[in-house]
């Protein structure tokens, strides 16, 4: 065999090799992105009050009310830290004042998500002694 020549075969495998690692790297850089974009540390908020409302859209194409809220929130280590979000067309309705709003806080995008919790057994126990009464 020379080592000049390049046979369809190896051309083949290199070729398929390339194609292995350009998908691994946009995997990789994927999966980057969502979490520098999206991620973030977890806060309990216990509603405080509603500051104002605005005009949404909703899915259906309806016109709605979506709410901000500021409140104090409590991460899983029990450290504390004054939150205001914006309900969006996902879940606009307003909230008690008693619910419990999971929240993500990233640390280049502000709040990047929000959701009622459901269950408050469910909670990091640090929080639910400060929140739950």
């Amino acid at each position: 065999m020379e080592w000049g020549k390049v046979t369809k075969q190896r051309r083949e495998r290199l070729t398929e090799g390339i194609e292995i690692v350009l998908l691994i790297a946009v995997v990789g850089l994927n999966i980057w992105w969502m979490v520098y974009r999206y991620g973030g540390e977890t806060y309990y908020v216990q509603n405080g009050k509603a500051l104002n409302s605005y005009s949404i859209s909703l899915p259906t194409g309806v016109a709605g009310t979506g709410h901000t809220y500021l409140g104090l929130g409590i991460n899983r280590h029990g450290a504390k830290r004054r939150i205001k979000f914006r309900t969006d067309a996902v879940a606009p309705a307003p909230f008690s004042k008693s619910k419990i709003v999971k929240v993500t806080v990233n640390a280049h995008y502000g709040v990047t998500n929000y959701e009622p919790v459901k269950n408050a057994k469910r909670l990091p126990v640090s929080v639910r002694n400060q929140l739950v009464s």
